[in-house]
């Protein structure tokens, strides 16, 4: 007789239940780049390549609208562009794709620059940043709009400035008649007085040049500023900066206004003055008042 077979008291081991997999890398976000704004029916099918080579396109929003690309947070997000923007291998490419898009917007129509790291959450927020604020961007439109920016930058060159002082200062001129004639050692007095009143001379007539030169401009445009006296290391060399000028220059006076700077070149040149002209640009130091943007955001992200 066969013994029946005893049933296993062991039991047998659960199946531990399977936790998700524990991401190590949290998933990165896009978050929505502007440029700059733009009028309705504004077409960006021929645009260059924004950041990191990132499609640029259109975000629509009833009269006007705004060139964006997405772009990561991680990349562009508040912290990552405080890290890096002190970086110039980081942040020049940057600026230049920045200034290259809006660049060619204000040769296709023209737009209001967005100053860079200008960023919304999602186009559905910008779409109410456009709206809620369309009607003072359309009086941006009509102050900038048929115009182009230019900037002039003069400085003066001291000791060429300074050979050529008695054009500009009588005192000066009439001092050093009275060195020439003088006898030895009068002469060596009035040649310390000349070159100790010429120090002075030198900085007060280039300030009038530069004054004169800016006010003649701005006859000539439909808007101008003096922007402050901030050098670039190694842009003109041995000179000092007098003057810092943006103009609004309408394109049916361009011919008008490039005629006037080549004749104060011509005057002033060989006098002492240096000069450095550029543009055309987009109107970026002409869409804002009080240094806030012309579309506001709350803060790096909205």
């Amino acid at each position: 007789m066969k013994k029946s077979a005893k049933k296993s008291t062991k039991k047998s081991p659960k199946k531990a239940a399977k936790k998700p997999a524990r991401k190590l890398v949290e998933q990165s976000r896009d978050l929505c780049y502007v440029y700059g704004v733009v009028r309705e029916g504004f077409d960006t099918s021929r645009a260059p390549a924004g950041l990191d080579d990132a499609p640029v396109a259109l975000a629509r929003s009833g009269r006007v609208g705004a060139i964006v690309s997405r772009v990561p947070e991680s990349v562009y997000g508040a912290s990552a562009v405080e890290e890096n923007s002190g970086d110039v291998a980081w942040l020049s490419p940057r600026a230049m794709a920045h200034d290259r898009v809006l660049t060619w917007a204000q040769e296709h129509g023209g737009v209001i620059p967005m100053p860079m790291f200008s960023l919304w959450r999602s186009e559905e927020a910008l779409n109410k940043s456009l709206v809620a604020q369309a009607s003072d961007l359309s009086r941006v439109f009509e102050r900038v709009s048929g115009a182009d920016e230019f900037g002039l930058r003069v400085y003066r060159r001291d000791a060429a400035l300074l050979a050529s002082i008695d054009d500009f200062d009588p005192e000066i001129a009439r001092l050093r008649r009275e060195a020439s004639a003088a006898s030895p050692g009068q002469r060596y007095l009035l040649e310390a007085k000349v070159a100790e009143k010429g120090k002075d001379a030198v900085r007060a007539v280039a300030q009038r040049m530069a004054k004169q030169i800016f006010e003649e401009l701005r006859a000539i445009s439909r808007d101008a500023l003096s922007r402050p006296l901030t050098p670039e290391a190694g842009r003109v060399p041995d000179a000092t900066l007098v003057l810092n000028g943006a103009f609004l220059v309408d394109r049916n006076r361009l011919e008008e206004f490039r005629a006037a700077i080549g004749a104060h070149v011509r005057d002033y040149q060989s006098r002492g003055l240096a000069f450095d002209f550029t543009g055309p640009w987009p109107p970026y130091n002409f869409v804002s008042r009080g240094g806030r943007a012309a579309l506001r955001t709350a803060g790096p992200t909205k």
